[in-house]
């Protein structure tokens, strides 16, 4: 027990040992003298402890106290006219203060009063928080004494003994207080009080700090605190200020968010102690990220949650999935066509090439390279429905709706190979034209050499003379038509020339062509050869015998004429 308590006991047994011999006085007056007319209520006082020790001790007369003109009220200073050397710290009149009332009187602690408890430290009559009371009630210390602190008659009205004759046990080293802020003082009353108030809950400094810490050179201030750091001391132990004995982010942030790993293990990486915004990804990342778009905020957070693990192992990123309903794309996945942090790619060939080798090595000089023309959906649905062909090949479709009974308008039907390589497979007229293929002479199986492929139609520049232009010169060709003997292909019938006599018939025939032996025409003329058939090599051909017949002669026809007796008819050509 402290001096000051021990002092207190001896004195509240005093006053009670007191307050029971003045009962037994006044109970062997009462049996000697009946006051009549005296109010019980008299008798109560004169046992209450004030009247015990002035009357009862000191002998003080009544009208010293209540005067001559009965037992009214006692005045409020009336004390001071025997006590004017006792000071009164704790109840100072506060009169400028509106809220603080008027100061107690010495009876408001001192009981007087009938009933009044022997009590010298009835401090919570007044300081009690319950009543109401307009002074401040008594907090972290409600269960102690009073008087193990204050010293009522007594200033500076605190105690002399520190806060550490209590509460050594919670200051410790005060080496390693505050790093070195507090050292030296830190056992004494007055150190403890720059924190604490005396009447305060055991918690209210908590937050505290925050009256020192607001300019230099420690600048934190009402920032440093939000949810879930609402107070100083979440952190910093009370009364141990060193950064050694700051606690682990892990102590609260273990079950409910998960601490990453690798370069992030470290909390102070990102956060800083007293800020709530964490650092910004890009302050340590600087590589230029397109995706996802900028917004508000950190937005790297949106696929890299900072504190997420899966199966106790760091995840890099969220899956696309989280953002993006995947669609289908085969086996693909996002990442064999994205780049995480680059923009949307274009679907061209070379990305899709990536997976679809064959049919980009298909397109190439094709017109097809561009995968996005037919394959609109490219990057997501490539098996949707793609455009028709007349999409970009309008000329063409126009031309196959020419072609008999429309036959030419499916593209698939001569495009065989697909889309991807459409112009391999362009020899396929036989499947629908067979007469015509097996009827075509030698040289003219191509059908692309004179026929438009997508109408059918004969092209302009295709005539017989684009390929045959000796011919067209010479023998029949000046004089008709090479339609006339020669057929393309059928059905039209055999597609050789037709027997010179369908055109030449022997009884038209002038001269010796009536003879016999003259009679086949292609003895002697040949269709495209522009040479005289009379000519003397010419007959000895077949007139051997004739080699000595005239040899100053060159042509035969001077004397045996083919014509009809006119001059130029002796030669055909």
């Amino acid at each position: 027990m402290t001096p000051q308590r021990s002092l207190v006991a001896v004195a509240l047994a005093a006053v009670l040992a007191a307050a029971g011999g003045l009962a037994a006085c006044a109970t062997s007056v009462e049996e000697e003298i009946v006051p009549i007319h005296v109010p019980a209520s008299w008798l109560l006082a004169r046992s209450s402890p004030g009247h015990v020790v002035h009357v009862g001790y000191e002998g003080v007369a009544c009208r010293d106290c209540h005067g001559d003109d009965g037992f009214t009220a006692v005045a409020a200073d009336v004390c001071a006219k025997c006590h004017d050397d006792v000071v009164t710290p704790l109840h100072e009149d506060h009169g400028g203060d509106p809220t603080a009332g008027p100061a107690p009187a010495c009876q408001d602690c001192h009981g007087f009063a009938p009933g009044t408890a022997a009590r010298p430290w009835g401090c919570m009559n007044c300081h009690d928080q319950a009543q109401g009371s307009f002074v401040p009630a008594i907090g972290a210390h409600q269960g102690e004494e009073c008087g193990a602190c204050h010293r009522p008659h007594a200033s500076p009205s605190l105690a002399p003994q520190p806060c550490a004759s209590c509460h050594a046990d919670q200051l410790g080293d005060p080496a390693a207080k505050h790093e070195g802020q507090h050292a030296g003082d830190m056992l004494s009353a007055d150190s403890c009080l720059g924190c604490h108030r005396t009447h305060e809950p055991a918690l209210a400094a908590g937050n505290g700090c925050i009256a020192c810490h607001q300019g230099r050179p420690r600048p934190i201030g009402e920032a440093a605190l939000f949810a879930g750091h609402d107070q100083c001391t979440s952190c910093h132990q009370p009364h141990r200020f060193g950064k050694a004995e700051v606690r682990s982010c892990r102590d609260c942030h273990t079950a409910t968010r998960v601490i990453a790993a690798g370069d992030h293990a470290a909390c102070t990486t990102c956060h800083q102690p007293h800020q709530v915004a964490a650092r910004a990804c890009k302050s340590c990342h600087r590589e230029a990220v397109k995706h996802p778009a900028p917004s508000p905020g950190d937005a790297c957070l949106g696929c890299h949650p900072p504190h997420a693990a899966t199966a106790g192992k760091h995840q890099l990123a969220v899956g696309c999935a989280t953002c993006h309903e995947k669609p289908g794309h085969g086996t693909a996945a996002c990442r064999d066509c994205h780049e995480p942090h680059a923009a949307a790619p274009k679907p061209d060939a070379a990305l899709c090439a990536r997976c679809h080798d064959t049919e980009a090595k298909a397109t190439a000089g094709s017109g097809h390279q561009a995968c996005a023309s037919c394959h609109v959906a490219a990057a997501h649905g490539p098996t949707r429905v793609t455009p028709a062909c007349a999409t970009c090949h309008a000329e063409k479709a126009a031309a196959t709706a020419r072609s008999p009974g429309g036959g030419h308008d499916g593209c698939t039907g001569c495009h065989t190979s697909g889309p991807h390589a459409p112009a391999a497979a362009t020899a396929r007229c036989a499947t629908c034209h067979p007469v015509p293929a097996k009827t075509a002479p030698a040289g003219h199986q191509r059908c692309a050499d004179c026929h438009d492929l997508h109408s059918g139609e004969r092209r302009a520049a295709a005539t017989c003379a684009s390929c045959h232009s000796d011919e067209a010169r010479r023998g029949h060709g000046p004089l008709v038509a090479c339609e006339s003997c020669h057929r393309p292909h059928g059905p039209g019938g055999p597609t050789t020339p037709p027997p010179c006599a369908s055109c030449h018939p022997a009884a038209k025939r002038p001269g010796l062509h009536r003879s016999a032996g003259h009679d086949r025409c292609d003895t002697c003329h040949r269709s495209h050869e522009a040479r005289p058939d009379d000519q003397r090599a010419v007959c000895l051909t077949c007139h051997k015998d004739r080699v000595t017949h005239e040899p100053a002669a060159t042509r035969c026809g001077g004397c045996h004429p083919f014509g009809d007796g006119r001059r130029g008819t002796g030669t055909t050509r």
